[in-house]
C-alpha cells in the first residue's frame, strides 16, 4: 500500500482504543488540561484538526450554560453541517478547561496546525509508540473504534465520520470488511 496521498501528503497511522487511552493516561499525568482537551476532542469526534482548531468554548455550551451533549458545525474542507455527540470524557475534559478560559468566544487551541502535529507526534514517542504519528492520528483513530463499535458495519460508520461513501471510509482505514473477507476465504477453499 502507498504510504502517500494525492499531493504527496504521508498516511498517519490509528491508534487502537488501548494505545488511545495510554496517550490520555499520559497527558493526565502530565496535567496540561489544554492537550488533554484537544486529544479527548480529536478521539471522540473525529474532526479534522482545522475543525478542533477552530472550536471555541461557546460551541460547547448550552444557554444556561451546561456542556452541552452534542454540537453542530460547518466543517470547513467539505463545507457540510455535522452534528457530533459530546462523549462524557470529553465533557469532563472541557469543564476541566473552562475554569483557563475567560473568554467564551475565544478559541480553544491557541495553536497552529504544526505545533498540534508536533504535540500529537511527542505524546506517541513518548508513550513508546511506534509509527507514523499526527494530527490526522486522532481522526484516523476515531474512525477505527467507531468501525469496531458499530459491529463492522460500514455503512453507519461512514455516516458517523463524515465519509461519502462505505468504501471511501472503509479504504481510508484500510480495512476489508468482514464480508469481502469470506469471499476472499470462499474463494481459496473452493480450489484446494
Amino acid at each position: 500500500m502507498d504510504n502517500r496521498y494525492k499531493g504527496g501528503a504521508a498516511r498517519m497511522d490509528a491508534l487502537t482504543g488501548r494505545q488511545a487511552n495510554l496517550v490520555l493516561q499520559y497527558l493526565k499525568g502530565v496535567g496540561n488540561k489544554r492537550n488533554v482537551l484537544l486529544w479527548m476532542l480529536g478521539i471522540t469526534t473525529g474532526l479534522r484538526i482545522s475543525d478542533l482548531l477552530s472550536l471555541r468554548m461557546a460551541d460547547f455550551l448550552t444557554a444556561t450554560g451546561d456542556v452541552a451533549n452534542s454540537i453542530t458545525i460547518k466543517e470547513q474542507k467539505t463545507g457540510s453541517g455535522r452534528t457530533i455527540q459530546v462523549a462524557q470524557v470529553a465533557r469532563e475534559a472541557i469543564e476541566a478547561y473552562r475554569e483557563n478560559i475567560s473568554d467564551t468566544s475565544a478559541k480553544l487551541f491557541s495553536i497552529t496546525r504544526e505545533q498540534a502535529r508536533r504535540l500529537v507526534k511527542r505524546w506517541c514517542d513518548d508513550c513508546g509508540l511506534t509509527g507514523r504519528f499526527g494530527t490526522h492520528t486522532m481522526r484516523k483513530t476515531f474512525a477505527t473504534v467507531a468501525y469496531e463499535n458499530s459491529g463492522g458495519n460500514p455503512v453507519l460508520t461512514a455516516r458517523i465520520t463524515g465519509h461519502a461513501n462505505p468504501s471511501q471510509l472503509m479504504a481510508y482505514i484500510g480495512i476489508a470488511p468482514a464480508a469481502e473477507l469470506g469471499v476472499w476465504h470462499g474463494i481459496a477453499n473452493a480450489f484446494k
